[in-house]
């Protein structure tokens, strides 16, 4: 197996690029630009291509220059920065997701993993939000309010359409509301749980206005990245898409104990009540991860307290990652 993971030095793509790399692989990481501060570690086990998703010949050279047999697709026009150029956010994340199948079906790729996003079932509400947080599953109604959400729903159809017609192996994962280190630089407002674990960390006050009992289903980088490992390893995948979520209710509150914890001196300080994102659309909920675990074979492997504590010693092991424009 050769695996291109497209984004492979970003927050998530460059967790699963050690993922890979402890399993014994080498992966060709893709990317735009050479960003090499989350893959310090790992630099010299993995192969670097620069190169856009949304130039074809390039994907197809990279493909046919690896023999690749199967694609990681993590690349994309992030949230913030979609709401603010639509039509970027539809050429990358749609017109670039429809390069790499078609690039795969031409390159006879094997299988496709996609990332696609817990926003494409839109706004939760009802039983399967605050208080009851009846599990979602994948089945759920898919309502995605933002561009982002939408592009990313559109790649799952995309992506189930050249399963359908041709036959190359596609899944799509949804992984709940995610953390790990290198999300507060890059994703800014939307990382409160790294916010609060990266800012302790630093020594910074942390304070959030509310939120501190608000429940929700936050999974740990290395968490998505196994599960990206295991959708791409696995036998046969029986759907298109998996939720890749704890299965279990967090507040702030609890990241904040934890983390205190772990740094006893850490002054953090969350508000009482709900909805800590604002903003009209709730998108708290707890995952049904029954698909995945019965299919892929996953279950996290951290803890809320044993992956608070794997960040901390990940931000010592990577040191200071740079802020745009420094």
């Amino acid at each position: 197996m050769k695996v291109l993971i497209t984004g492979g030095m970003g927050v998530i793509g460059s967790t699963v690029s050690r993922t890979f790399v402890h399993e014994g692989y080498r992966p060709v990481l893709m990317a735009r630009h050479l960003d090499r501060d989350l893959i310090r570690p790992i630099e010299d086990k993995v192969d670097i291509e620069l190169g856009d998703v949304l130039d074809f010949p390039r994907v197809l050279s990279i493909l046919q220059s690896y023999n690749v047999t199967h694609v990681i697709h993590l690349a994309a026009l992030i949230g913030a920065l979609s709401n603010k150029n639509p039509p970027q956010s539809i050429k990358i994340n749609v017109i670039g997701t429809l390069n790499i199948l078609e690039a795969a079906r031409f390159m006879k790729v094997r299988r496709v993993i996609y990332m696609s996003a817990k926003g494409v079932y839109g706004h939760i509400d009802g039983e399967y939000a605050h208080p009851t947080y009846r599990p979602l599953t994948e089945d759920h109604p898919k309502n995605p309010v933002r561009i982002y959400e939408s592009a990313k729903l559109m790649g799952e159809h995309i992506g189930e359409f050249y399963q359908r017609t041709y036959g190359l192996e596609f899944a799509a994962l949804r992984a709940s509301s995610s953390y790990g280190p290198g999300k507060t630089v890059r994703h800014g407002g939307m990382a409160v749980v790294s916010k609060i674990i990266e800012g302790a960390h630093a020594g910074n006050p942390v304070k959030i206005s509310k939120g501190a009992d608000q429940k929700n289903d936050f999974i740990y980088n290395k968490d998505i990245a196994h599960g990206i490992y295991l959708a791409c390893t696995a036998s046969r995948l029986n759907h298109t898409a998996y939720n890749l979520g704890t299965g279990v209710g967090v507040t702030l509150g609890d990241v904040a104990a934890e983390v205190t914890r772990v740094i006893p001196q850490a002054d953090i300080e969350i508000g009482p009540g709900l909805h800590y994102m604002e903003g009209p659309t709730h998108y708290y909920c707890i995952y049904d991860v029954t698909r995945a675990r019965q299919d892929l074979g996953f279950s996290p492997q951290f803890t809320l307290s044993g992956s608070i504590e794997d960040y901390i010693e990940t931000l010592q092991e990577l040191g200071p990652e740079k802020r745009e424009g420094e």
